[in-house]
């Protein structure tokens, strides 16, 4: 199977104003804002063999080829009007910070927390899945509720960008009948 983690992000790299990682996006409604999008050094794979190795887990390959490219990353974090940076979007954990996830009291049992997405929700590999080779291995931690995504790293991470760091998961429960009703 090929990756194309790297293409994902190549071209959201190709939208960055002047390298100043900042772009507008249209969200919802036609809401325009400014967001960032920033993107730590990679990492050598030694360091990923050693980590899946101290923890007893075999990452998967899409995953890895992302931690190659970056250990970690920003994308979609909101900038105010007077260019302060005010948080949300998606942040990837690097390694050493996955590390300090597990480590929070609510990640027991519940898998391989790798980011923290819009203030309060957590992606989790699910390591069971894994195990077995199910390719649908990515779950979200929305508050204290665990659920799959159905996805993958890379699906997740082109349909967020895609999506300009929209809540893409929830687009399904939306209807004609009940948008209007749930805002």
């Amino acid at each position: 199977m090929s990756h194309f983690v790297h293409n994902t992000l190549s071209g959201l790299k190709k939208l960055l104003l002047d390298n100043n990682e900042q772009m507008k996006t249209i969200s919802e409604e036609g809401e325009v804002g400014s967001v960032s999008c920033s993107f730590n050094a990679p990492i050598q794979t030694t360091d990923i063999e050693m980590f899946e190795r101290e923890n007893n887990i075999k990452l998967p390959e899409d995953y890895k080829a992302f931690l190659t490219l970056h250990n970690g990353a920003r994308i979609y974090e909101l900038i105010a009007e007077d260019d302060i940076n005010i948080g949300g979007g998606l942040h990837l954990f690097s390694l050493d910070e996955v590390k300090e996830a597990q480590e929070l009291e609510l990640m027991e049992g519940l898998g391989l927390p790798i980011g923290h997405l819009l203030g309060d929700c957590y992606l989790i590999l699910d390591t069971e899945k894994l195990k077995v080779g199910n390719p649908n291995y990515l779950n979200i931690l929305e508050f204290t509720e665990l659920s799959s995504l159905n996805l993958n790293f890379e699906i997740f991470l082109d349909r967020y960008i895609i999506s300009q760091g929209e809540v893409f998961w929830s687009w399904p429960i939306y209807t004609a009948e009940n948008y209007y009703r749930t805002r």
